[in-house]
């Protein structure tokens, strides 16, 4: 029988092939990586994975200009029951960013992403929902200062965002529209003289402000910005000398909420492809 259709009849062996395809080329390909991809935050799991993989690319001779691009995939266990990192597909997200080096510490960045998130029912034994994916557009910017103390370099990131949701069909549903502010800090420690391995680690606030749209209606209220979570990360990074590549494997702790807060644990794996063009 043709593989493919036999991949087609089963939408679970789908996306096992979707996320394997992604892991065999990051297993693959010798890695020099300049963009961190972390695992997107989630609020209905107990443990995720998270692949992706993207093209970091010089736009001028100086390197002033940059664009980042990037295509990843997750799966996540149930929010009760067994920690299992591929229980059920999570999401897929197409990101892409124009980044401009303002002076040797500052820089901006512009950035759309498309977001498909897979729903699910909140009882036991947590089925598909109906519908069983919604849709998020996202526009943010990001204005990033960093600095350098001995060998370590530091970061500090201030990311707005605008967010708007749908369903499948971009109807039927209340709309929800959402505006978020993102404040990280991360550092970046080599492990050897040689700069191919190093240790990241990260720590990121989110605050959100929303406006849900009653069905029929053009009029919302805001809620006020409040916390929304925290993200702590810990990721190893091999960089190899000379390969326009490299490639990262960590650990994300998502702490969602404050009365009670939900800590959710997070693998992730990425490569990025280093101006290739």
């Amino acid at each position: 029988m043709d593989p493919i259709r036999i991949i087609r009849c089963f939408p679970r062996a789908r996306h096992l092939a979707i996320y394997m395809i992604c892991l065999l080329i990051a297993l693959n390909s010798s890695t020099r990586l300049f963009a961190q991809i972390s695992p997107p935050g989630l609020s209905d799991t107990r443990v995720s994975s998270w692949m992706a993989v993207g093209l970091d690319q010089s736009l001028d001779k100086d390197q002033s200009w940059q664009s980042f691009s990037y295509i990843g995939y997750g799966f996540m266990s149930n929010p009760a029951g067994v920690y299992n990192l591929f229980e059920k597909p999570s999401m897929m997200i197409v990101n892409q960013e124009i980044k401009r080096k303002l002076t040797d510490h500052f820089s901006a960045t512009g950035a759309l992403s498309y977001r498909w998130q897979y729903r699910y029912q909140d009882a036991k034994p947590f089925h598909k929902a109906d519908p069983s994916s919604k849709k998020e557009f996202r526009i943010y910017g990001k204005l990033s200062y960093n600095w350098k103390t001995d060998k370590i370099k530091w970061n500090i990131d201030f990311r707005p965002e605008y967010r708007k949701f749908f369903l499948p069909s971009f109807d039927g549903e209340t709309p929800r529209n959402a505006l978020r502010a993102r404040f990280k800090l991360k550092s970046t420690i080599p492990l050897a003289n040689n700069n191919c391995h190093f240790l990241i680690l990260s720590a990121e606030s989110l605050f959100q402000n929303e406006k849900v749209l009653p069905l029929g209606q053009d009029k919302g209220d805001w809620t006020g910005f409040f916390y929304d979570d925290s993200r702590f990360c810990l990721y190893y990074r091999y960089a190899p000398a000379g390969w326009p590549v490299y490639g990262e494997i960590g650990y994300m702790n998502n702490l969602a909420g404050k009365s009670p807060t939900i800590s959710m644990h997070h693998i992730g794996l990425d490569i990025v492809f280093k101006d290739l063009f």
